[in-house]
């Protein structure tokens, strides 16, 4: 049955099973649904509706990466002196003194710190808290990955920071801001992982703990249940990320970070880029599982180009159905920057 249909049936009282067909089925009766009338716009607008509780607040966050900061300010006033610590809060700081102190803690202006813009933003693109919140930014993993080389590799600080314990605010934050990006980067838990921690399995069990908001013992013993292996070498990707995007406390994928959404974007770049027939022959050479009427759907595709216009959205959204690409990113894709011939 259609969305549609079901919607009705569950409209007029039933209760039906669903499935996304990959989880188990779910009961759905009217009485566990809250029936709203408004138009969307695309897939990612729908989620706003069954989005996860967000785990811990900014502000939370924030408070954390004060005491991260004020723990930096201990270390560099060791090495290099009380002068230099006080050059990096921006006040006067006694290491020996002012390590642990409350007050001095409470004076550290976070808008100072570019860290804070870079935690601020991981938090909205790890959590998705309202439905503006927008993925991190390519230019901001890069300083993602300094925070993980430089903070996460553990070593004796003098005064604890929150990135050193596991499960933190701020540290499940910029983990699972980084590893979601690899996600919609394509390039999940590559081989040349960041430095290890020394514990086991870090970068895999650390990584979907924090994704999903699972203990380390829990993601173990699911995916070892669920046959999928832990180890770096023997790691099924595509696997591991539907069994990620399937557990309840992880905030759904948006369309822009989806494989869907990708390859729609690869699309609309080869029709763009390559004129013609030559644009619809690469794109039926980069996708390898369109569905049999992709020649028909394509069909209306060259004929509305060669005529000079726009496909409509219909056509369009056959044409990418076809593909197994985002209708809304193909669409959205094409009208951003394809010129009809």
């Amino acid at each position: 049955a259609s969305y549609a249909e079901a919607l009705e049936l569950v409209q007029q009282g039933f209760a039906i099973r669903m499935s996304d067909g990959r989880s188990a089925p779910s009961l759905v009766a009217a009485g566990s649904l809250e029936l709203v009338d408004g138009p969307v716009a695309s897939l990612d607008d729908l989620w706003t509706f069954t989005m996860p509780e967000v785990p811990f607040t900014l502000e939370t966050v924030l408070e954390e990466l004060r005491e991260h900061i004020q723990s930096q300010a201990s270390d560099i006033g060791c090495i290099a002196g009380d002068e230099a610590a006080s050059a990096f809060l921006g006040f006067p700081f006694d290491w020996r003194d002012d390590s642990e102190s409350p007050e001095a803690r409470e004076r550290i202006d976070l808008a100072c710190f570019n860290m804070t813009r870079i935690v601020t933003a991981a938090w909205h693109s790890a959590f998705r808290p309202t439905p503006a919140s927008p993925a991190i930014a390519g230019e901001d993993v890069d300083e993602l990955e300094q925070i993980l080389c430089a903070s996460l590799v553990r070593f004796g600080r003098r005064h604890g920071s929150p990135l050193d314990r596991d499960g933190s605010a701020l540290q499940r934050t910029i983990l699972s801001a980084y590893y979601r990006w690899q996600i919609a980067d394509g390039c999940f838990l590559p081989e040349d992982a960041l430095p290890d921690s020394g514990r086991p399995d870090h970068s895999v069990t650390e990584a979907i703990g924090a994704l999903t908001g699972m203990p380390a013992t829990a993601v173990r013993n699911t995916l070892s249940r669920d046959g999928l292996s832990l180890v770096r070498s023997k790691l099924d990707r595509n696997a591991l990320i539907d069994w990620i995007v399937t557990r309840r406390n992880f905030a759904p994928l948006r369309e822009s970070e989806t494989s869907e959404g990708r390859w729609a974007w690869f699309v609309a770049g080869d029709l763009h880029f390559t004129p013609g027939d030559d644009g619809f022959a690469k794109v039926r050479q980069r996708v390898h599982s369109a569905t049999p009427d992709l020649q028909a759907k394509e069909a209306a595709i060259v004929a509305r180009r060669a005529a000079g216009e726009m496909p409509t959205h219909a056509e369009l959204r056959r044409y990418a159905e076809a593909l197994q690409v985002s209708p809304d990113s193909l669409i959205e894709a094409l009208h951003s920057y394809w010129q009809p011939a």
